[in-house]
């Protein structure tokens, strides 16, 4: 039988499809025969070939997978193939096979796991014996299987985890004692112990076994990095990143070891460069975990100094981009990704200072290494301190990497231009003021350039940097940009002369589309210029070294067709479509060709809107395959697999009979996600969005596809597609919104609301946390229908605010710090964000709930904002009071009547911020107060004079134009809610002489609101001052300073009474001025 069996394995191993069916066949008959199993468990303890040995392990493994097969097999037979494959671990010393077999008892231990006469007991009796053995071979024998079983089956070991934990305590302790902790024993515990901690929370005993072994995993850590074995120590690590990923809590107590342990490692540059790396990146991973107890042990400082230093040590002959693929693996690059991931998660009040005192002497250094290091640093920062660096520190910074930009060495001034970009990207709009001292330094590089490229190549990464510091810095700059286009466009043009090389012109294309952003329709002078440049590019096929020019050029396109104005464009759109269509359906099979084809399409469509329609059908089919492309995703899997393919190849299954409820997906471990195809689906993506907002009734009939294929992705491995999916979908919502269909915009909330709910709740990507309350937000304030109509769903959005407020999203890392109080001003600037989003969120609900409701939850919540307001005092933190004041007023118009509820409790904090230092903050609280008093109505009557006399006050010492015109809003919902209650003799020569209004505009509605209840019922008190009434009026009116149409009809109608009820008043006014006069005429004519 034997031979029969191997004969039948060789068939399934060929390359002959046919022969592997036919063999499958005879397998399919064999299992029909009891003994088949034995006969192949033979194999595997005796077969001389390794391959072969294998495979019958995996055929062994893939039959008895199933609780039933196993069932079926006789008690003798059963016993004889586990005491079998207990030996063949024992004996065996090819890892695929060992592999394979343990793979085969770990499923066969879950089988047996219900029986009274646990295998699993018989199995750890058998480690426990060769693990605690003194000889070494025994030992390491005993624990290789250990990581053999826990890694096939690590939840069978839950009833034995707190035995097991002390068996791998006391072979640490062996084997320091032995004076060796660096065994093949030692590495296999380690190994074996990191399988088992997912499953170790809630046993208590084990728990605390684990951590009082910390400081011995650390010397065997130390000992396996100083014997150099990368592999080894690699693998011995996993043990710390494990609890780091699963229980962070165990770390708490180590965390000042542990980071000793790994600034030693990181700093040291005997140690191999993947250990090095290894330990930077889970330095960063505990910055992000475990912040609170860095920031209360005072370990921040330490860990800069060795970051900084590591970078330092990067050759400056070598290439400087630490992100580039050439960086990947070096401890330079490391540092610098953990620094920016520090950044982004420690409070900016405790980093910046720390990271400035290393900045300042290197800034200095004769060592140009420390001077590039230090530019890079300032760049990497500026993304996590972003609020920070713009309140305290933006001029000085702006000098300093001016300064660098003027170093006598290359790859410093790089470094500085880094900087530069990092700073245009991340601290706008503030940076956009310091046009006049930074465009100069720009233009005078881009001359520079010029002159080099007639000489010969300049260097690369110089050239790159310069460049994505122009176009940063340009792309936002908006009016501010124009005069200065034609030196920047002159210098661009000399640029893209066909003689210079390829990889320069790319940048100059570029830099066109980000400009051309700014500029906008004053890019006309230069467009037939571009064109011609462009055009040579905008071709089916082209040569290799000129492709990724053709993808700027694409893009720069898309950017052009979206900036100029739809007049201006559509003389070319036909053109430009019929080449996107050409792209697509005969260009390259090229992930980065229809990612460009895409978002020139997307442009197309805010250009050509419902033609889009005969457009449609030609390209819905490969944009859908683009998102729903799992070619972006490729799988990680176990070894176990690797034979297994062999049929799978074949679309062979070798068993044929039914499945049970049993899960064969164990194989599958973690995704890699493949960048170009991965931005291929998310310009995907994000064309389906630009469809359903601009083309209105012509995406209608792919509405419902393009819902559900987005829908499919939405919890991509990818943050990027994440974040995409979350935007379109809620731009699909927005588009049935606007069409009326209010059906389908019900269908889709039940859909969507509670996936938004979860996601926000389980993402644990901070970034993706923020998009989704931004993007929940902005349907919510742009909807006309109401997004939410489930009041089950308007709870789960109630409660994810309230978890975001309250620090308990998957993203929040809220652990404490220990030892005492809690330190205020922890939280990074990602934090406060998500924070400030969450609040901002609360009253766009108000259209999807009765105020009585709003009010239950309000009523849970608001407190989170009185608790954030006085934080944000005691911090003096300004922008943080003007958010949290603005939210609070905006939930106002939410509560309508209920507002009268909190009148009290909210009423003395808003007085009080009439008296803050920052404009925005008093703007915030003049308007609640307004808002406060309009909708509470009577129970805030006895509080009018309090209210007016702080008023009064603000109105003699406000200079900032908008707070100032928020005042005026102010008094007139308090005229509007009892105009009885206001002294109009005292008040209303003020109130009419700060207006019009300055910059506020969307006051004029409440102020047009007053003027008429004030004519309607108040004449005798107002009518010395109609005159001052109706040029206030006609001046907004006339400069198209009304907030809506409301605003404006009113505004009519009250010149219309002044023209009948006081002709000589209405002629005065109007007759002040010929251009008044024909203006007014005009507008009454118009408005009859």
């Amino acid at each position: 039988m034997e031979a029969a069996m191997l004969e039948l394995i060789n068939g399934l191993l060929a390359t002959d499809t046919e022969r592997i069916r036919q063999s499958t066949d005879q397998l399919t008959k064999a299992y029909e025969n009891p003994d088949t199993l034995l006969c192949l468990t033979q194999i595997v303890t005796s077969n001389n070939e390794i391959q072969v040995r294998q495979f019958a392990a995996v055929l062994l493994r893939k039959r008895l997978n199933k609780l039933r097969h196993w069932q079926m097999v006789p008690a003798e037979h059963q016993a004889a193939i586990k005491s079998t494959m207990l030996q063949v671990l024992i004996t065996e010393k090819e890892r695929s096979v060992k592999s394979a077999v343990a793979q085969l008892i770990g499923a066969l231990v879950r089988h047996e796991a219900e029986k009274g006469d646990s295998w699993m007991t018989e199995l750890l009796k058998f480690v426990y014996e060769r693990c605690s053995s003194s000889d070494p071979k025994e030992s390491e024998l005993g624990a290789s299987i250990f990581a053999t079983l826990t890694d096939s089956a690590p939840d069978q070991f839950a009833l034995h985890m707190e035995a097991i934990f002390q068996l791998f305590a006391s072979v640490l302790v062996a084997a320091e004692a032995s004076g060796d902790l660096a065994t093949p024993t030692v590495y296999e515990m380690l190994v074996g112990t990191c399988y088992l901690l997912p499953f170790i929370s809630g046993h208590s005993a084990a728990e605390q076994t684990v951590v009082k072994a910390m400081p011995l995993i650390l010397k065997a850590l130390h000992a396996f990095a100083q014997k150099g074995d990368e592999q080894k120590f690699s693998g011995a690590f996993d043990i710390v990143d494990a609890m780091a990923e699963y229980v962070p809590h165990l770390l708490s107590t180590n965390v000042k070891p542990l980071l000793e342990f790994s600034l030693v490692i990181a700093g040291d540059k005997q140690f191999e460069d993947s250990i090095r790396c290894q330990v930077i990146t889970f330095i960063g991973a505990l910055g992000r975990i475990k912040k609170k107890v860095i920031l209360k042990q005072k370990l921040l400082e330490p860990i800069l100094s060795v970051l900084f230093e590591v970078m330092c040590q990067h050759d400056i002959e070598e290439d400087d981009d630490y992100f580039s693929e050439e960086s990947e693996g070096k401890p330079a690059a490391a540092a610098a990704h953990t620094l920016d991931l520090m950044a982004l998660n420690m409070s900016p009040e405790k980093f910046i200072p720390p990271m400035l005192q290393l900045l300042e002497p290197a800034l200095h250094n004769p060592n140009p290494a420390y001077r590039r290091s230090s530019f890079m640093c300032m760049g990497l920062i500026a993304e996590g301190c972003s609020e920070a660096i713009t309140n305290k520190y933006l001029e000085i910074m702006l000098n300093i990497i001016k300064s660098g930009i003027a170093d006598s060495v290359l790859l410093v001034r790089a470094s500085a231009f880094f900087a530069l970009g990092q700073f245009s990207e991340h601290l706008q709009p503030e940076i956009s003021k310091f046009a006049s001292q930074i465009l100069p330094v720009l233009f005078a590089y881009l001359s520079q350039l010029v002159l080099e490229l007639k000489v010969g190549e300049p260097d690369r990464k110089h050239v790159d940097r310069m460049f994505y510091a122009l176009t940063t810095f340009c792309e936002n700059l908006e009016d501010e940009l124009i005069p200065h286009l034609p030196t920047l466009m002159d210098r661009l043009f000399s640029i893209l002369e066909p003689q210079h090389p390829i990889s320069v012109r790319e940048k100059a294309v570029d830099a066109i589309g980000s400009v051309s952003g700014a500029a906008k329709e004053h890019m006309m002078p230069y467009f037939p210029t571009i064109m011609s440049i462009l055009q040579p590019f905008l071709v089916k096929d082209c040569p290799e070294e000129a492709q990724g020019l053709r993808l700027e050029a694409i893009e720069a396109l898309a950017a052009l067709s979206r900036d100029l104005g739809k007049d201006n464009f559509m003389p070319l759109a036909d053109d430009t479509m019929n080449f996107c269509l050409l792209m697509l359906a005969d260009g390259p099979d090229d992930p980065d060709v229809r990612r460009v084809i895409y978002r020139l399409i997307g442009s197309l469509a805010t250009v050509v809107n419902e033609k889009m329609a005969t457009v449609f059908p030609k390209i819905m089919d490969r944009v859908m395959e683009s998102v729903i492309s799992s070619e972006d995703v490729v799988p990680y899997v176990s070894d176990k697999t690797e034979l297994d393919q062999v049929l799978d190849a074949a679309n062979v299954e070798i068993d044929l009979e039914d499945t049970d409820d049993e899960d064969d997906s164990e194989d599958l471990l973690a995704y890699q996600t493949e960048n170009d195809f991965v931005a291929e689906k998310e310009e995907a993506i994000y064309a389906l969005k630009e469809f359903a907002e601009s083309t209105g009734s012509a995406f209608a009939p792919y509405m419902q596809s393009a819902f559900e294929n987005v829908y499919k992705v939405i919890d991509h491995p990818q943050d990027e597609i994440r974040k995409a999916s979350i935007s379109a979908i809620c731009g699909f919502m927005l588009a049935l919104d606007k069409s009326s269909d209010a059906d389908g915009l019900a269908r889709a909330s039940t859909i969507v609301i509670p996936k938004l709910a979860t996601l926000l709740r389980t993402d644990d990507e901070v970034s993706v946390a923020i998009h989704l309350l931004e993007q929940l937000g902005d349907l919510m304030r742009e909807a006309k229908l109401p997004v939410i109509s489930n009041p089950e769903h308007v709870d789960l959005i109630f409660g994810g605010i309230k978890d975001a407020i309250g620090n308990k999203l998957a993203c929040q890392f809220n652990e404490q710090s220990g030892g005492g109080d809690e330190e205020d001003g922890e939280d990074s600037e990602y934090d406060e964000m998500l924070i400030e989003v969450a609040f901002n969120l609360v009253p766009t609900l108000k259209n999807s709930v009765q105020p009585e409701a709003f009010s239950m939850f309000f009523g849970r919540i608001y407190q989170f904002f009185v608790q954030k307001l006085a934080k944000a005092k005691k911090q003096d933190m300004p922008e943080h009071r003007a958010y949290i004041y603005g939210s609070l007023a905006d939930c106002f118009q939410a509560l309508k009547g209920c507002t009268a509820i909190y009148f009290d409790a909210l009423y003395p904090l808003f007085v009080a911020g009439t008296k803050d230092s920052d404009a925005r903050t008093r703007q915030n609280c003049y308007y609640g107060l307004g808002e406060m008093v309009f909708n509470a109505e009577e129970k805030s009557f006895e509080s009018y004079p309090a209210i007016l006399q702080a008023l009064s006050e603000a109105i003699s010492r406000e200079s900032d134009p908008p707070a100032l015109d928020n005042i005026c809003g102010a008094v007139a919902r308090l005229i509007c809610t009892n105009h009885e209650a206001v002294p109009l003799g005292q008040v209303l020569p003020v109130f009419l002489n700060h207006l019009p209004l300055k910059e506020d505009f969307e006051e004029n509605d409440m102020i047009q609101k007053a003027f008429r209840l004030l004519y309607l019922k108040a004449l005798p008190s107002i009518e010395p001052h109609l005159e001052q009434m109706l040029i206030i009026t006609i001046d907004s009116v006339y400069k198209k300073q009304m907030g809506d149409e409301e605003a404006l009809e009113s505004a009519v109608a009250f010149i219309k009474e002044i023209r009948t009820q006081y002709p000589d008043t209405f002629n005065k006014v109007a007759n002040s001025n010929p251009k008044v006069f024909n203006y007014v005429q005009a507008l009454l004519i118009y408005w009859n």
